[in-house]
């Protein structure tokens, strides 16, 4: 359908009290989301859920979300997961690896706690060693630091594709390329990506994509997706497991493992949460993926632009490829001040510590005077 901002705001009931901009922390819920839990939950009311009919109905709409997850990313169904959120499917990742003391991680120092936590945690646990690229080699010929920074003991690189602390878009495909030349795994931390930016994950040439239904793509909160290779998944194996990892159960707990990476879903998946995101993602596909792409990028250019002529404040985004974080700093102005002061006025961002800065997500839905009252907002904090 064409691209009619009045009607896409229209079925954002939050648009219409305030300027939300902080989608790359929780979108807003879409009418269509909401309505399709509420169906779903009155729906079940009606049917026994862990009879025939409740059974074939969690079965046949899992599947449909591995599909509908698979073509956000260029995959196929075979090779997702439905996780919890961003940092489940990463975990299966980072903890499914046969680790040994003395191998080696490379990551980033600007990493979100949801990738940077999960890395220190199993270096701890396991005498690892792990190289952080700054955040200047991130931006400028990322290949060649990772590169640099391989080991014969690399066993894993794990990276953002789109940075949360600063907005940029990285080179992942250069990264992949270095460390499957290396020999080692690469996973991609994709929150910030998928839903702002178009992502093929075959292209990029990564072992494994996670992505949670929260941010970018409007979806309710305790759902992600995982996409896993079958190149990764003979080298991933399984650590939080239990039924849904494949039929034929035995008393001794061998059980006949699902061939994709269904393998890694652990147990009762949030059918409601599931029945909201599948109508959210149906919803953002009758916009147009093309069309979303393009206002994200042209919000983010608008308010970059707009806010970089403000007297006394500084854009930390980097220029190039961008996805629709904006982050800043307002001279004299502590972050968590300026975002209280800033929210009072009706304008919801986040603020950051590391670095200390103001970060605003400029989605597709952002209307010219979202701007206008971003661009107000910020000026007075400088005078």
């Amino acid at each position: 359908m064409p691209f009619d901002l009045e009607a896409i705001r229209q079925e954002l009931p939050i648009l219409g009290s305030e300027v939300y901009l902080n989608t790359g922390g929780t979108g807003p819920l879409p009418i269509p989301v909401v309505r399709a839990i509420n169906e779903a939950a009155e729906h079940q009311l009606g049917i026994a859920r862990m009879g025939p009919a409740g059974v074939g109905l969690t079965d046949i709409t899992m599947a449909k979300l591995r599909a509908a997850t698979a073509k956000l990313v260029g995959g196929s169904a075979a090779d997702m997961a439905i996780t919890s959120n961003t940092t489940i499917g990463l975990d299966v990742v980072i903890w499914g690896i046969d680790w040994t003391p003395g191998d080696h991680i490379i990551t980033l120092d600007s990493e979100h706690p949801g990738l940077s936590v999960p890395i220190a945690t199993v270096a701890r646990r396991f005498g690892l060693e792990v190289t952080r690229l700054t955040n200047s080699q991130s931006q400028v010929e990322l290949e060649e630091a990772v590169r640099r920074a391989m080991t014969p003991r690399t066993r894993l690189v794990a990276l953002s594709h789109v940075t949360w602390s600063g907005g940029a878009v990285l080179d992942i495909a250069g990264a992949a390329r270095a460390a499957r030349d290396g020999g080692a795994l690469i996973v991609i931390d994709g929150a910030q990506a998928v839903g702002s930016i178009p992502v093929d994950v075959h292209a990029l040439g990564v072992h494994a994509y996670s992505f949670p239904a929260q941010k970018w793509l409007l979806g309710p909160e305790g759902v992600g997706a995982l996409w896993i290779s079958e190149e990764a998944r003979v080298r991933v194996d399984l650590t939080f497991c239990a039924y849904e990892a494949g039929t034929n159960h035995q008393p001794d707990g061998t059980v006949d493992m699902y061939a994709g990476a269904r393998r890694y879903e652990i147990s009762t998946p949030p059918l409601l949460l599931v029945h909201g995101w599948l109508a959210g993602l149906a919803w953002l596909e009758s916009i147009g993926w093309d069309a979303i792409h393009a206002a994200t990028a042209a919000n983010m250019a608008q308010a970059r632009d707009g806010l970089r002529v403000i007297p006394g404040v500084t854009i930390l985004t980097p220029d190039g490829p961008q996805a629709g974080l904006v982050v800043f700093q307002i001279d004299g102005r502590e972050p968590e001040a300026a975002f209280s002061a800033i929210n009072k006025q009706g304008v919801c961002l986040r603020w950051l510590n590391h670095p200390p800065a103001v970060r605003a997500s400029m989605a597709f839905f952002c209307s010219p005077s979202d701007h206008e009252r971003l661009l107000s907002a910020v000026r007075t904090q400088g005078s």
